[in-house]
């Protein structure tokens, strides 16, 4: 009968309640410790794109995930100056037919709690007021460090606290700096009810719109916690300007001056709003490094591979990997299996990690072009072509989304497992034959 290991999640996140869900349905112990007091009410939108909305079908989680979110009908990318719309995609009807599953925008809050409703009713335990200050391994033991003093001890440490991540510092004995991307983010939410007497602007209820201008761009779509309109924004900012590591309160007749000259659709928008939020927006490296020597605890979500936002692809990842980890571990046959596992996740998963954060830079460049002949041509192409492999609407590109949104953890993690049980797997220390005993 395979063996049930004690795993400790560091941090209640959306990766950290993900990966308990996948890992108690693996029959595993699983404590999921929080330093926060309780689960936040404090967020903003998100997007579950099909990649990510596969694990949670799999999990029976589709139809709370359909209750908490709302499936936008089209995503349209317009130009900065005028409100042109330069290509349009059927979002929904397209994801369901190619992918068979919806594109859904959610409220981050909501989500969290679903997940963490969920990896309850599963038999996890999650432990608030537990903020962990390091880890440590020997063979056979992983250890966890309390601010309290205390140390708790598992099969399985595994760190799911984030960009500030406190294991992945205690794990790799170092500091990663925060890095200054260049941009700064301003958020809003309008009332959807407020648009309603503006024909032009209750268009904007239909879907995901987005404006792409000189250094920034400005994105909206429709959450249901609310009825609000989401609006996020980025814009490169001066090489002078304060660095700003938390939201900050900014009229909206400020955020309007950086945006002169901008469509006067999205003006009209921006003036339904009173305050606006505006941070830098920050990134740190990715580890080059996930598992430690002793082969007992690893990094997964933003704390092993951060990525900036342009793609809406950061949380997919970390559900991506919750995924595989409930495979992995759902075919361990023995305790000292664990090394390998952890080996066989981190090498199947860091690729798609790099390869992901290369097509968000890429994506950012896009979007931000400055006037002049690229950005012509680039606009030309989105009025002009159906969509293809480097289009610049990447919801609509077949090649970028076929690789993102078609990616199945489930299947992929099956596929390493078989190899590692042939004994063909790099880097792992023999423990296939447990399965061939």
């Amino acid at each position: 009968m395979p063996p049930s290991v004690s795993i400790i999640i560091v941090g209640a996140g959306l990766g950290g309640l993900a990966t308990a869900i996948g890992l108690r349905r693996a029959d595993h112990q699983v404590t999921v410790l929080e330093k926060a007091p309780a689960l936040g009410e404090i967020g903003a939108g998100i997007k579950v794109p099909p990649n990510s909305g596969r694990v949670f079908r799999e999990w029976g989680l589709l139809d709370e995930v359909h209750k908490i979110g709302i499936c936008p009908q089209e995503n349209k990318m317009r130009s900065y100056r005028d409100g042109e719309v330069l290509s349009t995609m059927p979002l929904d009807g397209t994801c369901r037919d190619k992918f068979g599953l919806p594109y859904f925008v959610v409220h981050r809050v909501d989500l969290q709690h679903m997940l963490a409703a969920a990896a309850e009713r599963e038999g996890a335990v999650i432990e608030f007021k537990r903020e962990v200050t390091g880890v440590r391994g020997i063979p056979g033991e992983a250890f966890v460090q309390l601010a309290s003093g205390e140390e708790l001890v598992a099969d399985v440490v595994l760190g799911a606290d984030g960009e500030r991540s406190r294991v992945r510092t205690s794990l790799l004995g170092q500091e990663f700096r925060w890095r200054d991307s260049g941009d700064h983010v301003f958020r809003a939410t309008v009332p959807l009810q407020t648009l309603q007497g503006d024909e032009e602007l209750k268009e904007l209820e239909k879907g995901i719109n987005w404006w792409i201008g000189p250094q920034g761009n400005a994105l909206t779509y429709p959450l249901k916690r609310g009825g609000l309109l989401n609006i996020v924004i980025t814009h490169v900012h001066p090489l002078d300007a304060i660095v700003e590591f938390a939201p900050r309160p900014i009229p909206q007749a400020d955020v309007a001056n950086e945006f002169e000259g901008w469509d006067p659709l999205y003006h009209r928008l921006l003036s339904l709003t009173t305050t606006c939020a505006r941070w830098t927006l920050l990134h740190t490296d990715m580890a080059t490094q996930w598992t430690g020597e002793s082969g007992n605890i690893a990094l997964m979500g933003d704390a092993a591979h951060a990525i900036l936002p342009y793609l809406a692809q950061g949380a997919a990842l970390a559900v991506e990997d919750a995924a595989t980890l409930s495979v992995l571990f759902g075919s361990m046959k023995d305790k000292s299996q664990i090394p390998d596992i952890l080996t066989v996740f981190e090498t199947i998963r860091k690729p798609r990690a790099v390869e992901m954060n290369c097509r968000v830079g890429m994506a950012r460049d896009i979007w931000s072009m400055p006037d002049g002949a690229l950005q012509r041509e680039r606009d030309r192409q989105l009025r002009e072509y159906e969509p293809y492999d480097g289009y610049p609407n990447v919801l609509a590109d077949p090649a970028l989304t076929e690789w993102a949104f078609g990616y199945d953890a489930f299947e992929e993690a099956r596929k390493a497992w078989d190899k590692f049980q042939r004994g063909q797997f790099p880097h792992t220390r023999g423990t296939w034959k447990l399965n061939s005993d």
